[in-house]
């Protein structure tokens, strides 16, 4: 299979070359192409990686032959421009890794039904061109512009890495001048055959080799005088490396001393050298071959080089650059035969110039092993001219822009024509007509023909193809010659010619056999993780040590957030961000315009972490509300009017934190997080450019991670959780002991109400504040023991996840269960940590601390199986199930399976999901959105926003969503109930109106998208989201029409251009006056004004009578301001109301 800069994928049958198949799915030129060495049943794979930022996985079957041409397709293209530029299989086929422009790695897996994605990694600063997977398909190393290369490996459900970095120097080396200006950047990487080095190009020259398992550099291989871009290990022989490189040189290197063994030039006479662009070993790895700029094949081995001397230096085919053209299918054919290439007899050997080799070369043509010597001589056809006389025509006959340009045509056309003659005479054909010769027009120039030598050699041409040789030749069926043009008979045995021959069938068993067990160790070490999304981030080299990993119980750190806008603006120029951005917009156009096929699989990739951005403090607000639990929660509604800024009842004083509209990044003293040096380098490098992309601006992965965790803790609206005071001050006192942000402590919750050590809240009202840190507000209302009701008394907390510091909200659910346990001393016990099993033995029961003896915060001592004691809370602790795999030695840990934490987390209560069950209405709303994707009105939202286009969008915006991160959660099961998906479903019209104007476009289809789904959500009874349409045709292209037009407004990094005739016959026009609730409603506020009751509340409490109201009081509302609202129209629904 070959892909092109045409977009198109043409697949050949090798043994015949037959084309098989000719595939569209991509809009951009195709990058990487590989077939899958996946075995499953007669099903395979070819996967297909294009500039249009997408990934196609094309299914074909191996005993019919045929492809799908629907392929599976992911949509990776996070922000216009981004571009897939390299794919890697495992040895196994069931992972493939893919790279980018946009620095990260994609991770996807083949163990179930369909090509899944798995793990996005986002550890590289700069484009990722350059992926290979090890020969024995655990590990995998990529390479990058950013000067680094990474070995990859799988362990407790997460990829991590080991840094190579090219900066890296041997003891005692000297840094060059050259090199301290030179931003090093890798080229090229590679596997030694038994995967204990890996030896990556960078672009000073260098060649670097490194242990693969420690990441310490061990040589230098110095030789080359440019770029290297061929790496090739021997097939068998681990010391052996092969380079080559734009300098036209060829290494063999023993990479395991450092040395060079062999060393070749690619010197051609006249012409300088050549760059070689491939190199291949042989299966035997006793010969390779390469070849370079100027269309030479090199072959070296072992032995004399006689039996490659007895063939020609120049061998060309003499229809070489003839001209092609495509059928309906996109089939090629020849121009002047009309038939496929395949079944066109096998052509003519010639040299550079068109001299035709003598009859024992033609002989190395397959197809002409067993010719007679006069079938290995060209023939000439005859044609009818317009007046019906027929005439012998030369092949190579110039035509009128020739006569004009002064091109001679081919020797070869004289050539064909003399041989034509003489076998004509052989064969007693008609010597009249043989005879009479061609009849040229008037602007035809004739010239006299001359009988080259067949010994003689023509001398080497600088260019290997004249221009106008062939390139003026647009001859018509009829004008080919008669050698070209086969019978029946000649097409069944072209049919039948073998060009390749097949393997041997007990040495395909054999690979089939090996690669299906690669498989099944692929697929048993991730059979119980391919559910798990985790968003594997930057992580150390060096593992922490068992006892930092308990002082994070439950808790992920704090990770050195890097986005790859942020660095791609402090390492690059302007212009190098223009380049980056603009390389393929044509290409980029094309495919946000045109975009996908309905009929196609398509799945659209989720940005998580890096491409998302966050929530203003007025993006959303507390919730007035106290409904009962279940399907009745309702969480906060739009609000028709520009919001006043809005103050948190604890923690800190806002009062002049933020003076505009738009919030502003704290400028207090805090002490920065610890970051890697490079992270450094870049916080420097964006200080000195007054970048107002931050790390600290964007929201941490423990809010928008989509995959359900049991810890941290990430809040829903209508939890009922344990509040434990212990935990909150000790989380207030990292907060003060770090300076991460200013505390007010008037306004800490137990010195406004009653707090013990222990409460159980319920979650009413969650709201997110910009950071940095990205803050977490809550209102938790207190819940009356007898009646399990919430009371209508509540307090406010503020608190955002912190390395070192344990969750002080757990889940009612998890509390009750823990405490049923009762444990006692000598019992034995597991706890998750790091997505691993640690054993120990609980020692006894005593309080955390003497003023809270009844506290169940970490109330137990514990003995580690490795001599530690520690303190762990009841909800920490896991019995040990019996038959449980243990560790191989004493206080080592055991992965985490998926299934095992499934159990873990939450169990939704009866009424959470309204009359269904949890599964049926999750995949009835995904069902739902998938249908609402379809529509133009939709593409907005379908993504994260591009910060790249809005940097400063994760200044204003606090909890960023759109449709496909909420589709993720609702796969992934992330939501316990119906109202917490409510929730964030709002989010998508809040973040909206927030970021953009109210009346904008922007803002107004947000507004109709989030009413539709809503709308879907609520009626359970639903399966078409369409039919709850309420919006005429006429008015959807009226606001796609706008939405077009406001090129300021932030989208998602795609539009999806699908679907339009969905659309049609959908909408359901109402046979009611929708502006009747609103008369109801007036009358309803109007008798409220004649109620003497309603008096304190028809005007804003005064504030300067009462200036503590605000510290309690969240959102301020008043039967006044309902009116004025009302009266203005600016509700849109009753829920609003």
């Amino acid at each position: 299979a070959a892909g092109s800069c045409d977009k198109m994928i043409r697949v050949w049958c090798l043994r015949t070359c037959a084309p098989v198949a000719v595939l569209h799915g991509h809009t951009g030129s195709i990058t990487s192409l590989q077939f899958s060495p996946m075995v499953k049943g007669s099903m395979r794979y070819m996967v297909s990686t294009g500039a249009d930022g997408t990934v196609c996985f094309w299914q074909w079957d191996t005993d019919s032959m045929k492809f799908n041409n629907r392929p599976v397709k992911f949509t990776e293209k996070p922000r216009p421009g981004v571009q897939m530029l390299c794919s890697s299989f495992s040895v196994g086929g069931m992972f493939l890794a893919t790279g980018s422009t946009d620095h990260v790695i994609r991770m996807y897996f083949f163990g179930s039904e369909t090509p899944e994605k798995i793990a996005e990694l986002e550890s590289h600063a700069d484009k990722v061109d350059s992926i290979q997977f090890s020969n024995g398909g655990d590990r995998f190393i990529s390479g990058s512009r950013d000067g680094t290369a990474r070995i990859w490996h799988f362990e407790q459900a997460e990829w991590r890495s080991i840094l190579l970095d090219m900066s890296d120097r041997l003891p005692g080396e000297v840094c060059s001048e050259e090199d301290k200006f030179m931003k090093p950047k890798v080229t090229m990487i590679a596997w030694n055959q038994n995967d204990n080095y890996v030896v990556t190009a960078v672009n000073n020259h260098l060649l670097k080799v490194w242990n693969s398992c420690t990441g310490q550099l061990l040589h230098d291989l110095v030789g080359h005088a440019d770029e290297v871009f061929v790496l090739e290990t021997h097939p068998f022989d681990s010391r052996i490396m092969l380079s080559a490189g734009h300098d036209g040189n060829i290494f063999i290197w023993d990479i395991t001393k450092g040395t060079k063994t062999k060393h070749y030039f690619n010197m051609i006479e006249g012409q300088g050298h050549g760059a070689v662009f491939d190199c291949k070993f042989s299966p035997d790895g006793q010969h390779f071959a390469c070849t370079d700029s100027h269309g030479h094949l090199l072959i070296f081995g072992f032995g004399c080089s006689r039996p490659y001397e007895k063939i020609p230096d120049q061998m060309f085919f003499h229809t070489d650059y003839r001209p092609l053209i495509r059928d309906s299918n996109n089939y090629v054919l020849d121009e002047q035969t009309q038939q496929a290439p395949h079944l066109m007899p096998p052509p003519f050997l010639v040299d550079v110039d068109g001299n035709p080799h003598p009859t024992k070369y033609q002989r190395l043509v397959p197809g002409r092993e067993n010719c007679a010597d006069e079938h290995l001589i060209p023939q000439l056809g005859y044609v009818a001219t317009s007046d019906g006389e027929v005439v012998e025509q030369v092949i190579g006959q110039q035509t009128v822009d020739q006569d004009e340009q002064g091109l001679e045509p081919s020797i070869l056309d004289g050539m064909i024509r003399q041989l034509q003659l003489q076998q004509d005479q052989r064969t007693g054909a008609d010597q009249e007509s043989a005879s009479s010769g061609p009849h040229n027009g008037e602007g035809t120039p004739r010239r006299a023909f001359r009988r080259p030598s067949f010994d003689i050699q023509s001398p080497p041409n600088i260019g290997l193809r004249r221009s106008g040789q062939v390139e003026g030749v647009r001859q018509m069926h009829q004008n080919a010659p008669r050698s070209q043009m086969a019978t029946e008979r000649d097409l069944q045995a072209w049919r039948r010619r073998v060009v390749v021959p097949e393997i041997p069938p007990s040495l395909l068993r054999k690979q089939e056999e090996y690669r299906i067990a690669k498989g099944e160790e692929e697929r048993d070490l991730y059979a119980t993780e391919k559910k798990k999304l985790f968003e594997s981030l930057e992580k150390s080299d060096s593992e922490s040590s068992l006892i930092q990993s308990k002082r994070r119980l439950h808790r992920r750190k704090y990770p050195n957030y890097r986005t790859r806008n942020n660095i791609e603006q402090l390492e690059s120029s302007d212009e190098e961000r223009d380049n980056c951005f603009g390389l393929i917009e044509q290409e980029a156009e094309e495919s946000d315009g045109s975009g996908s096929s309905e009929e196609e699989e398509e799945w659209r990739s989720d940005k998580k972490s890096n491409s998302n951005s966050s929530s203003s403090d007025s993006s959303s607000r507390y919730s007035d509300w106290i409904a009962d639990a279940g399907i009745n929660l309702q969480p906060p509604v739009r609000t028709s009017r520009r919001k006043a800024v809005r103050y948190c009842s604890t923690s800190e004083d806002e009062a002049s934190a933020e003076k505009s509209s738009l919030p502003k990044r704290r400028r207090r003293k805090r002490r920065k997080k610890p970051k890697p040096k490079k992270q450094e380098e870049a916080d420097a490098s964006t200080q000195a450019s007054n970048l107002d992309l931050s790390y600290d601006c964007h929201p941490p992965v423990w809010i928008t991670d989509t995959a359900l965790r049991r810890s941290p803790f990430v809040p829903q609206m209508g939890d009922e959780v344990i509040y434990f005071r212990q935990g909150h001050e000790a989380y207030i006192e990292a907060v003060r002991r770090n300076n991460i942000y200013e505390l007010n402590p008037h306004k800490e919750p137990w010195r406004k109400v009653v707090l013990r050590d222990q409460e159980l809240v319920k979650i009413v009202g969650i709201r997110y504040e910009v950071g940095p840190p990205t803050l977490c507000c809550l209102k938790l209302a207190f819940i009356d023991h007898a009646t399990g009701k919430h009371t209508d008394k509540s307090f406010s907390i503020r608190y955002h996840d912190m390395p070192d510091v344990i969750d002080f909200l757990i889940l009612r659910q998890f509390y009750d269960e823990a405490r049923q346990r009762n444990w006692q001393a000598s019992d034995r016990f597991r706890s998750i940590i790091d997505d691993a099993w640690w054993f120990g033995t609980v020692l006894g029961q005593e309080p955390y601390q003497p003023q809270y003896p009844d506290s169940h915060f970490q109330c137990y001592s514990v003995k580690w199986d490795n001599g530690e004691i520690e303190k762990l809370s009841p909800w920490d602790m896991e019995p040990v199930p019996d038959n449980v795999d243990q560790p191989e030695e004493l206080g080592a840990s055991v992965s985490v399976t998926y299934e095992e934490v499934e159990r873990l987390l939450y169990k939704p209560q009866e009424g959470e999901w309204g009359l269904r069950s949890r599964d049926e209405a999750c995949e009835r709303i995904i069902s739902g959105i998938d249908q609402l994707l379809t529509l133009d009105i939709s593409a907005a939202f379908a993504g994260p926003v591009d910060l790249c286009t809005y940097p400063k969008y994760c200044t204003v915006i606090a909890y960023p969503t759109d449709l496909n991160t909420i589709r993720t959660r609702l796969a992934n099961r992330f939501y316990r109930r119906i109202s917490a998906l409510v929730w964030e479903v709002r989010y998508i019209e809040s973040n909206a109106r927030t970021f953009n104007e109210p009346g904008s476009a922007i803002a107004r289809a947000a507004k109709k998208i989030t009413t539709q789904l809503l709308k879907f959500i609520n009626d359970q009874d639903c399966t078409n989201i369409f039919e709850l349409c309420s919006t005429t045709d006429d008015e959807q292209d009226c606001l796609d029409a706008d939405l077009d037009d406001e090129k300021c407004l932030p989208r998602t990094s795609y539009r999806r251009r699908k679907g339009r005739g969905l659309k049609k016959g959908k909408s359901v026009k109402t046979g009611y006056d929708e502006n009747c609730w609103k008369k109801q409603c007036m009358e309803l506020v109007n008798l409220i004004f004649q109620c003497e009751d309603s008096e304190p509340f028809r005007q804003p409490v005064d504030l300067d009578q009462y200036p503590d109201y605000r510290h309690i009081i969240d959102t301020p509302m008043d039967f006044g301001t309902v009116k004025e609202t009302l009266e203005a129209g600016n509700y849109d629904t009753p829920m609003e109301l």
